[in-house]
Order: structure tokens, then sequence, then C-alpha cells
């Protein structure tokens, strides 16, 4: 998608490809034969004649004036002639890995008057410029797979240009199919028969040579029918038919020696897999797998785990590894000639890191295959001597995941912002091999494209530039007319994901009574739905099956699971409250479950059913254990008898305000009755939060029904100032409720005033409320410049205040203005020079022990000894050093404390103690002592007396802008100011 174009669709810049011979050497390797046959393929999709195939022999026949000729440096005869002849230069392929070039010859050989040539250092060189000559004739790689319809052209032209296509970025690039019930097992049965086959397989090479990929550990789940996938066994033709298309097979990280555990679960009894005890066996069945995968390309899992991909079974681990791995390679030995005769790696996976950091050896040439924590961040990087180790090292990587502290299996929940995870692996030399677990690989797509994408090119996509890689996928999938469209919708949906995974989003996560959270996120999801299907309804005919696959799903599945959440949410809360309407949430949420479940239905109808199964995972009722649900379920639905009245002395007429459920809610309590508004220690919970001329200017309270008579009320507010978007209305038993907007006239309100006040309301049955507010009117002086308090907090999206040497990413973290790094390369050999991050704040509360929380984007440390610190300064004083995460020791995987929880919410939050913080202007400062992205600030909040808990926190102060000292105009909004300096 990067290359520079070879094609044009455009007459008068070259000559035509259209029916153009496709000319191939008889012995050349089989899988650039099997691509050559799949461009010809392409051609006839794309254009109103494709090609021929020509097998290079004496007794060719030319069917064109225009030929593409393809082959490999080392078995093209056709090639080489070329060379010998003058007409090609490859002297920048030789030694190189996966690389090619494409040039245009004029006269190439005997028949043709022009000739496209694609020459590959290597087989998978020579298919890889093949199939890039298919993307650019507008063959997506997921053509098949999603649907993507080829793109018709009248003429396809070979411009006459000559390319090089170098060496990729990571040497080894895969997938791992995984976890694939109860979706792709029962699709495949459906569709293949009752294995996992290589009528199926060839399927997933193709895909992946497609996307430049070359390497796969296959599906192994222990699941139905009994006892699950084995690649090696359920086909005999499948090892050998990837090897002939050019795709590395591996076995997963905790099945050695290129064999299925289900192969042993199929023969041996349970148990039986343990080291100490059956070592005669076990040592077979590795000697088995070596002999089995010898005549194929392989890069064979070294070590062993337990049985179930639990920890190693033994008194002493890392002596059992040790002398496992002695075995193994002595097996190797036997059957390659020598301990290194093959590709080997070790997966340091969870508690496999840990014996490697405490001791483990493990030969030179072994490739360290580190992993991530299971949701996307890095856990090790090599140092400085495992750099210089000759197998290199490398990362696996979930792009989904079963297990603790919850799975996310049902959809694609990545973000782009995996970016930075995957940059710095590179930047840090893990760039010998990349596994990705893509579940069942149907839902993603988008992050597999993105994957090999910066596998292949590193550099190929940037900070800013996630916008400008969504338009041109976008426009490799469904043409340039909308590309802009839904690239968009991408992006928006990237950054909803980034908030917080759907399989992970309870009925309790995003909050309802605190800054209007939990309705701000279901409006975005459903403003970005809105999008979506106005993008849908006008999309060609042709493109409607790829494009409900790859936006409008995801967008609609992860709307109606935040929709349901919150309706379940304020179902519960109004059920406390005993409103009436809570028998109407208690109904809709039964709704959304069904259109759940319709929309699932929708996706195996699509296409006639192609893709029947697909996307059946279930994603409700996980519990406490995090561990899959088998169907879905929703818990904790209330329902209120709403044919009876409330007691007495409480009457029809209740009322709720913004930030608070109430006191003891939905119970009597003896300080309030329907005559007399809430007193004493009842008062909280009809009091609305404070209110400034800085922030949001308006606060709400509600007016519901919680008896069986209708009714009607009056608002009076206590002074003319305090406005109301409604004074007076009906209710009836089945009327929604009203919400009442408060808002003040700051021009009308007295200097300095700092009072409660207060709006009563009246119900013309019964019932008598006041609502009270604090209208707070200060104002900071006219000379500061910086953030204002907000009722009783501030807020900062560090993202938007970015000053050199600082970057920002725009695309990653919660906040929709993204975050705040160091970057690639910073010089940090003195990290005690480098500017602070200042934030000038003005504040309003004289506030004891003030709260500072800082927010940073999810990331781990990455050497045993190094450590992530930031720097705090408060005011000009002392600067504190601080580490953003604390050691576990109790936890095996050397893991941080509060891991669990922090992993789930997409965020690290560190509390800070300020002391005593006095009215006035201060200064906030910060500064990160780790590059290369390993520290990455969001947000910072200040808890001045009234900060409310939700889960993203406060929306950011207002900034009161001007220039700085220095004339540089200050912006806010959307924009990154740069006069911040400090």
């Amino acid at each position: 998608m990067f290359e520079e174009p070879i094609v044009t669709f455009e007459p008068g810049q070259g000559f035509s490809l259209v029916g153009a011979d496709i000319i191939i050497d008889d012995d050349e390797f089989q899988g650039v034969h099997i691509a050559a046959k799949n461009l010809s393929k392409d051609f006839s999709k794309v254009a109103p004649q494709g090609g021929t195939i020509v097998l290079s022999t004496s007794a060719r026949q030319a069917n064109s004036k225009s030929c593409i000729i393809v082959g490999s440096l080392s078995k093209s005869i056709t090639i080489k002639q070329l060379e010998a002849s003058k007409k090609i230069d490859l002297s920048r392929l030789g030694g190189k890995w996966e690389s090619w070039i494409t040039v245009c010859v004029s006269n190439p050989i005997e028949g043709y008057d022009n000739g496209l040539v694609i020459a590959g250092s290597d087989k998978r060189g020579a298919i890889f410029g093949i199939y890039s000559l298919s993307g650019q004739i507008d063959v997506s790689p997921w053509y098949w797979w999603a649907d993507v319809p080829p793109k018709q052209h009248a003429e396809i032209y070979a411009r006459p240009v000559s390319t090089f296509n170098g060496e990729p970025s990571v040497k080894y690039r895969g997938i791992f199919i995984n976890d694939e019930a109860p979706g792709m097992d029962s699709w495949v049965h459906e569709k293949f028969g009752p294995k996992f086959d290589s009528n199926f397989y060839h399927y997933v090479f193709e895909l992946l040579l497609r996307l430049r990929a070359n390497f796969m550990w296959p599906a192994m789940w222990r699941g139905y029918p009994y006892p699950g996938r084995s690649f090696f066994v359920d086909d005999p033709k499948n090892q050998a038919l990837a090897d002939t298309y050019g795709i590395v097979v591996g076995t997963s990280h905790h099945e050695p020696m290129q064999r299925a555990m289900n192969e042993w679960s199929t023969t041996e009894p349970e148990n039986t897999w343990n080291w100490e005890t059956n070592k005669e066996k076990i040592t077979k069945y590795f000697r088995d797998g070596a002999e089995r995968a010898r005549p194929y390309e392989s890069y064979v899992t070294m070590g062993m785990r337990a049985e179930g991909d639990n920890p190693i079974s033994g008194s002493d681990p890392k002596k059992i590894l040790t002398e496992v791995l002695s075995v193994q390679r002595s097996i190797i030995k036997d059957n390659y000639g020598s301990e290194g005769g093959v590709l080997q790696l070790m997966a340091l996976y969870n508690e496999v890191q840990t014996y490697y950091d405490n001791g483990l050896q493990i030969p030179d040439d072994i490739t360290l295959l580190f992993a991530d924590d299971n949701f996307a961040s890095l856990r090790r990087l090599p140092n400085e001597e495992e750099k210089k180790r000759s197998g290199g090292s490398g990362y696996y990587y979930h792009f989904q995941y079963t297990g603790y502290p919850r799975c996310y299996r049902w959809m694609n929940s990545n973000t782009l912002a995996s970016w930075h995870q995957l940059r710095l692996a590179h930047a840090e030399g893990a760039n010998r091999i990349w596994v990705f677990n893509v579940g069942d690989l149907k839902p993603c797509e988008i992050p597999m494209s993105f994957a090999f994408d910066l596998a292949w090119d590193v550099d190929c996509i940037s900070a800013d530039s996630f916008p400008s890689y969504y338009e041109q996928l976008a426009t490799r999938e469904f043409g340039s007319k909308q590309a802009k469209d839904v690239a968009k919708a991408w992006y928006d949906f990237d950054r909803l994901v980034a908030l917080r995974k759907q399989d992970h989003v309870d009925v309790s996560t995003f909050v309802l009574l605190k800054y209007h959270e939990a309705d701000n996120i279901v409006g975005r999801w459903k403003s970005l739905l809105q999008d979506a299907k106005r993008i849908g309804a006008t999309i060609d005919n042709e493109y409607k099956s790829a494009f409900f696959q790859l936006v409008l799903h995801p967008i609609k599945a992860s709307y109606l699971c935040t929709l349901l959440r919150v309706t379940q949410y304020r179902n519960q809360l109004f059920a406390k409250q005993r409103r009436n309407t809570t028998n109407v949430l208690f109904h809709k949420s039964l709704k959304i479950l069904d259109k759940d479940y319709d929309l699932m239905q929708e996706y195996h109808t699509i296409n006639n059913g192609k893709w029947n199964h697909i996307m059946r995972q279930p994603h409700y009722g996980y519990g406490d254990t995090g561990a899959q649900p088998y169907r879905n379920m929703i818990e904790g639905l209330c329902y209120v008898q709403t044919r009876e009245d409330s007691n007495p002395s409480l009457g029809q007429m209740g009322i709720a305000v913004e930030g608070n459920e109430g006191v003891n809610a939905g119970h009597i309590n003896e300080d309030s009755d329907r005559t007399h508004p809430s007193r004493k220690w009842l008062e909280p919970g009809v009091t609305l939060p404070f209110i400034t001329p800085y922030g949001p200017q308006d606060r709400y309270f509600e007016v519901y029904h919680r008896g069986t008579k209708a009714f009607a009320w009056v608002a009076k507010p206590q002074h003319e100032w305090i406005k109301l978007s409604q004074y007076n209305g009906d209710l009836k038993p089945d009327d929604d409720d009203t919400k009442v907007i408060v808002t003040i006239d700051w021009s009308k309100v007295p200097d300095n005033f700092d009072e409660s006040v207060f709006v009563e309301i009246i119900g013309t049955r019964d019932g008598y409320e006041k609502v009270h507010i604090t209208a707070r009117n200060r104002r900071v002086p006219n000379n500061f410049t910086g953030f204002v308090e907000t009722s009783g907090h501030l807020a900062i999206d560090a993202g938007k205040w970015v000053t050199p040497p600082y970057m920002a990413l725009p695309a990653l973290g919660h906040p929709v203005s993204g975050s705040v790094t160091l970057p690639f390369k910073q010089d940090l050999n003195n990290p005690d020079t480098l500017p602070f991050l200042r934030y000038p704040i003005y504040v309003f509360s004289d506030r004891g022990n003030a709260n500072l929380e800082i927010q940073f984007n999810m990331t781990l440390e990455t050497y045993p000894k190094s450590r992530m610190e930031y720097d705090l300064r408060w005011d000009g004083g002392e600067i504190k050093r601080l580490r953003l995460t604390e050691d576990d020791p109790g936890n095996d995987r050397g893991l941080p404390r509060g891991w669990n929880v922090a992993v789930m919410d997409c965020v690290w939050k560190k509390s800070h103690n300020l002391g005593h913080v006095t009215v006035g202007a201060h200064t906030i400062e910060v500064r990160l002592r780790k590059s290369n992205m390993i520290l990455i600030l969001e947000k910072l909040i200040l808890d001045l007396g009234d900060l409310r808990y939700s889960y993203l926190g406060p929306p950011e102060s207002d900034y009161i802008g001007g220039t700085d000292r220095s004339g540089t105009t200050i912006y806010h909004g959307d924009h990154i100011s740069m006069a911040l300096r400090y």
C-alpha cells in the first residue's frame, strides 16, 4: 500500500497490462507459480481480459504484445537472461531478504514489445512482488475474507519506472489463530468439514502473503469436537501446503517441537504431560515432531509449559527447563545436523520470563520471543547484551485474549495505539519475529492490516498520521469517493475503543451522575453510528457487504453494548429512587439485548450466509472470574411495582439532582416529608455541584413520578438570575421524567457572591422540595493566563499542551486530544537537563491536603532494573522523583501492583498529596524521565474539595488565553499549544 506505484489507469503513461501474458519458468518455486496464477485471476476480476499464464519453455507462444515476467533470483532462467542482456539490473537484490525489483523493459524476450519484470531476491520476494502488483490493480488482500470487491478498470498501464522494494523491518511476521471457538470452528465445520484442513488453510496462507506476512502458528483450541485442532494430523497436506505457499509454520508459545498439544491429549491419559515423571515418552513425542517437520521451513518453539497452557509442573522449573532445552537441542542436532540447524524460538510467556530473568540459560542462536502482558503492553525489551544474540529477539503480541483479569474475544477492540508499543519493540531491537494473536481472525481485519504494514516498514506510519493511514486503507477497500468518511468513522471508532474494550464495559463502568459521562459516551457512539448509516446508505451496492463487516457492524455492536450497559445502570439507579420509569428501562434493556442478537444474525445472513457462525462469541455475563461465558446473560435488572402508591409521607412527586442518587434513596427518612424539603443529613441528596463562571455552565434536576395519580408542579428560583429551562409542568404516571436545566445569568450576580441558593419545587397534588446550589461569582485577575478551577476541581488534558522536546500523540489515550511523551532516541543521559511540561493554574478554593491525580497511558517497565520515573514540582518548589508502577512480589509474572485494574481501565492513575493549596495562581510541572514513548502522559486532575469520581474524570477546565510573555499566541480547544514554555 505504501510502495511507489508502478500502475496507472490513465492512458499515455506506459504500456497496457490488460491481457498481458504472465511468464514464469517451469522450474520456479511452486509458491511463485501459485501467486502468478492468482495474479492472472486478479486481472480477470478487474479488467475486461485477464492475463494468460505462459510457461517459459521453447514451445512458448505469445498471446499478447505485452507480458509480465515473474521469477526469483535463484530459480528463474528468464530473469537471469534479462540481466545477462543488460535489460535489468539485479545488483540490489543480491543477498537480500524478501526483496524485489519491478522494472519496465522494451522487447524483453522474443515475441513481446513490452514487459513488466518482477524479480524477487528469493521465493517470497517474488511472491510479495506479484501480490504488490495485485494490490496496485485494486485487488484488496481482504477481497475473499471481507468480500471486498475488486475495482473495475477499462485499462491498466505499467508506468515506465524502476522500483526497488527492500527488506522488511521485521524478518518473520505472522499470526496465531487462537480461541477459535465458537465462531471460526463452527464456521469451518459448516463450510469445509469437521477438520481445519488444507481446503480451509489455503485461504489463510494466501491472505497472509497478500498482507506480506510469512509466518503462522495454526489453530489449536482444545474444544469441540474433542480433542480440538491439530494442524499436522487434521490434514497431512496442511504442513506441506504451507511450505509450498511460502508460509513458515511454528507452534504456539506452549506447544514445543512442532507438535500440537492436542496430539498428546488424543493418545495419552490426563496428567501425564510431566517432564519429571514421564521424560522418556515426552522425549519421543519431541523427536517425532522434529522428524515430521524436517522437510519443511519451520520456526521451532522450544521449552515446555504444563498441560492446559499452565506454568510448568515440578519442584524446580528452571532446572526442568534447562534439561528440556538440552534434550530438544540434541533432537534438533540429530535431525538437522547441528543444534542450530533449524530456526528456534523460546517464548518468554508469563512466568517463563521470570525464570529467564532469574538465570535460565537459553542458547544464543535461539530467538527470545518476548511477550506482552496479554493486553498489548510490552513486558520486556532486549538489553544491550541480548541485542547481540545471533538468534535475535521478537514479540508475541495479543489482539485478543482469553484469561485474567477478563477475556476480550468478541470483536475488534484494538486501536492503532499499539503503534507506540510496536515501534518501541522495533527501536529496541526486537525485530526478528512478530507474532500476533488474532483469535478467530475474522474481526481483526483492521489491526492485522496495520500490524503487517508496520512490520514491513516500521516508518510508514507516524504518530500523527493515523487519519491518513485510515484513508489509504479505506481507499483500498472502498475506493476514493467515500474514503474520507470511512476513514473518519474508523478513527472515531479507534478513539472510543481506547476508552475501554467492549467486553470490559460493565453496568457501572461509565458514571451517569457525574459530568454527564455515560450519556456523553453513548452520544459519541450514537453519532458515530448515524455517520456509518449515512455512509452505508449511499455506498455502492457492491461494497455493502464489505462495509457492513468492516465498518457498520463493529460500530453498531459497540454502540448497542455501551447503550445496554448504561441503560441497565439507569434502570438500577431509577429503581433505587422508585421511579415509575424504572420499568421502561427494564423493557428497554431486554430490547437492546435482542437487538444485539439480531445484529449477529444479520452478520450470519450477509452474502448468502457466507459468514454464518462468525461473531457468535458471547460477551455479556463474564462474572467476577472474568472467564468467558458460553451464553449471553445480563443480570441485575430491577422492576418497581407501579400499581401502588409510595408511602403517604412521600407522595407522588420525586426530585433527583445531578451528581447524587439521593441519601438513603427509596427509603423512608424522618427528616423529610411531602410538605417540607429535605433537611439536615438529607440536604446533600438534593444539592447540585456548585457552579462558577468557569467550566460547565449548567446543572440539572429531574422531576419524576413515584405514584399512581397525575400531578402538576411549579419551580420557583430564589433569585431572578437563576434561570430554568422549564418552570412548571404536568406528570402522569406513565410519562417520562422531566429534566430541568439550571443556568446562571452571571451579569446579574453580585461580584464575589459565594452562597448557597435554592429552587423550590411545589407539587400541586402533593410534594415539596428545595434543590440547593452554591453560586460562586469569582474571577481570575486580568493578567492571568492558564487553567482555571471548575467547581471544586481542575482538569488538564495533557495532549493539548505540548512543548519541545516533548511530542504529541494525538491518537493515544483517553482524552480526545491524545497524550504527550518523549520521542524515540531522545537523549536521556542526563534527564535532569530536560525541561518540564508546565501548567499554570488558578484556584478559588482554599484546600488542605489537595490531591493531584496524574494519568498515564498503559505501559510497563521493560527492563528488570530500569524504572519508569517522572518528576513533579509544585509552585517551583522541591522536585519529587516518582515511579509510575509499584512492584508486586506476589505476582509470579512480574506484573506491578494494581495491573489487573489498570489494564482494564487502559490507564495508570497516580495520586499525589500537594498539601495546603491556597486561593490564587499556582504552577504544576511534570517532567518525564524516560524516552522512546515509555512514559505517556494523558491527564492531570486536581481535587480542590468537590472532585466526583467518574471513569474518565472531569472534562478539561477552562483555559484563559491571550499571549505569553514572548508574544506567542496561546491556542486551546482542539489545538496544540506551543506557548506553555518552560
